[in-house]
């Protein structure tokens, strides 16, 4: 099979081992089908909302010889799947609000034998609030950057309870302070965004306040960053 792109390969190497997992938008099963080659999961599920992709994931599956491994479903997130059988969901490449939404209509996924593992191509920051806000402890990320554009990746676990992260950690959640080149950019990136948005509040009287705001965010996003440079 094809050698996974550094966004996928970074979710493979934080799901665990010997668990039964869901790839929930296979998209063309590589993540699904590097796990059981691998070894790294005993069965897997791999679902898409739509039949084309869900076919070229059934091609992969048979050209691996993981028919007996791996069940392909047609449906929308994790709907229909079998809630006792499966230790790790895995989301990656939707945005933030659509991973959400998959996670709100599985309740079951609320456990703490349930482990998640989430690439949000967008509202990253959405993501870590709402996980945080309904019982999620994010234990790591990792950074990555594929054709120009960085991600992150994203591991999780159910603790229960709720807890309001700051504006800080909902940017960049687990990558700050992390002394990795990666994780330095996406830091980078993230102040850069903010000094983007103050700029175009600035041109409104109205909203300097909350411009203030968010170019204070840039400026302690940006030290951080020289920070974490310094100790390497």
């Amino acid at each position: 099979m094809e050698k996974l792109d550094l966004r996928l390969a970074a979710a493979a190497d934080f799901v665990k081992e010997g668990t039964v997992a869901a790839d929930v938008g296979t998209d063309h099963g590589y993540l699904i089908c590097y796990l059981l080659n691998e070894g790294i999961c005993t069965r897997g599920f791999a679902t898409d909302i739509n039949i084309k992709p869900l076919e070229s994931a059934r091609k992969l599956i048979r050209e691996m010889d993981l028919e007996n491994e791996i069940e392909t479903v047609l449906t929308d997130g994790l709907k229909g799947l079998p809630e006792d059988e499966i230790d790790e969901v895995l989301i990656c490449g939707m945005g933030g609000e659509t991973i959400i939404g998959i996670l709100e209509d599985a309740k079951w996924v609320k456990s703490e034998k349930v482990h998640l593992v989430l690439q949000p191509m967008s509202r990253a920051d959405m993501l870590r609030r709402w996980l945080c806000e309904n019982g999620w402890s994010i234990d790591a990320e990792k950074a990555v950057e594929v054709e120009k554009h960085l991600y992150t990746v994203i591991s999780a676990d159910y603790i229960g309870g709720s807890e309001t992260p700051d504006d800080l950690y909902c940017l960049t959640g687990e990558l700050l302070g992390q002394n990795d080149e990666f994780a330095l950019k996406y830091v980078r990136w993230q102040a850069n965004i903010q000094r983007g948005i103050a700029s175009g509040l600035l041109r409104s009287e109205k909203e300097k306040e909350h411009a203030l705001v968010h170019i204070q965010l840039a400026d302690m996003l940006d030290e951080q960053a020289d920070e974490t440079e310094n100790d390497l």
